[in-house]
């Protein structure tokens, strides 16, 4: 299964990877050292702001990182792309201080945490160009780069780029470990190439997001269409009673933490949801181009998930629902396509009804 998403100028494609047991083994290692690595890097950076409340700069972390031993076990690109997300992290926070004391940020400023000291980092690998090209010669196998001595001891671990994805210029390849690195997704960053954009009309399609009826799309040419929202609440459903089933026996055995089943259980569930939204924004998005439409007008409630009172069965079924998801996508897409996407509150005609003479408030 693949997920597209927009990234800027760069697109990803996420592709779950299927591994024998000695490659999860080998991957679990190297994003637990790659997690070592990232606390290793915010130690410096958080001891040097402490100390002279200034942000260290990536060259002089790399400078005080390159003799751990984390560092040594890591590829070199790898234990360089770690520091630089942890790089990237400060520099939010100083965004963020700044926001805040200037008033455009209310909430509190935290500095960046430490990873769990059992836990588990993505993977960046960078991809360069001539190592893109002799892929085709080795049967679209890329290899997961390793230090020698990493290597020695867990083997290779290899993975075949999907077919799509070979005829185009691909920068960065990530390892993601999931569910406490018991499975990975491998998500690839390629250059987006130029779309031909929506031609400018009048015309409008408005969005009204529900449960049934996920999505109901009408437009000013006097056309429209639903995006069918039954096989998705089916799917949750059979994830809320299999889980529930799981979750008794482990609760009989006394058992805290996320079982094997209930990972596979739980992952099985994520993928169908993002394939889902990730096929339901597409269409929107090509309906929209075949029709000439080059603005969508979509209904939200930032309040609708966390505040709904339907009961607890009905509750359960909406939440599960991937709306803010989806629209993510959808917007990720329409600016892509050229096509503007606008966001119509809906807060108080969700609160109304007719039927009980409730009146809308303005204002």
């Amino acid at each position: 299964m693949s997920i597209l998403i927009a990234e800027g100028s760069m697109l990803t494609q996420v592709n779950n990877l299927r591994l024998d047991r000695q490659q999860i083994l080998a991957l679990r290692q190297m994003c637990h050292l790659s997690k070592n690595m990232f606390n290793v890097g915010l130690y410096n950076v958080r001891q040097y702001f402490f100390q002279e409340r200034k942000h260290l700069r990536y060259e002089s972390n790399y400078y005080h990182s390159k003799e751990n031993e984390n560092y040594k076990l890591l590829p070199t690109d790898i234990a360089q792309q770690t520091l630089k997300i942890v790089d990237r992290s400060f520099k939010s926070f100083f965004g963020l201080l700044k926001l805040n004391k200037s008033g455009g940020y209310q909430e509190k400023v935290r500095l960046p945490n430490y990873l769990p000291k059992d836990g588990h980092f993505l993977l960046v690998i960078p991809v360069r160009k001539r190592d893109w090209e002799k892929l085709p010669g080795k049967n679209w196998l890329f290899t997961v780069p390793m230090s020698r001595q990493f290597k020695k001891e867990y083997g290779v671990v290899q993975f075949t780029v999907p077919e799509r994805l070979r005829s185009k210029t691909v920068k960065e390849i990530r390892i993601l470990p999931k569910y406490k690195a018991r499975y990975f997704d491998v998500c690839y960053c390629y250059e987006d190439e130029p779309e031909v954009k929506v031609e400018k009309t009048s015309e409008i399609l408005g969005i009204d997001l529900g449960l049934d009826n996920f999505a109901t799309c009408v437009s000013t040419t006097q056309k429209s269409f639903i995006i069918d929202g039954k096989k998705i609440k089916a799917d949750n459903q059979f994830y809320n009673k299999r889980n529930a089933k799981l979750q008794s026996i482990k609760d009989l055995q006394g058992i805290k933490i996320l079982t094997n089943r209930q990972a596979r259980l739980l992952r099985k569930r994520n993928h169908k949801i993002r394939d889902f939204t990730n096929k339901a924004a597409r269409y929107v998005v090509n309906w929209c181009r075949r029709n000439k439409i080059n603005k969508i007008v979509i209904g939200y409630n930032p309040d609708l998930k966390q505040r709904v009172n339907m009961g607890k069965r009905n509750n359960q079924k909406f939440t599960q629902i991937p709306i803010y998801t989806f629209k993510d996508k959808l917007e990720s897409l329409c600016q892509r396509y050229g096509i503007e996407l606008v966001e119509q509150e809906e807060s108080y005609t969700s609160k109304a009804s007719s039927l009980d003479k409730d009146e809308l408030q303005y204002g």
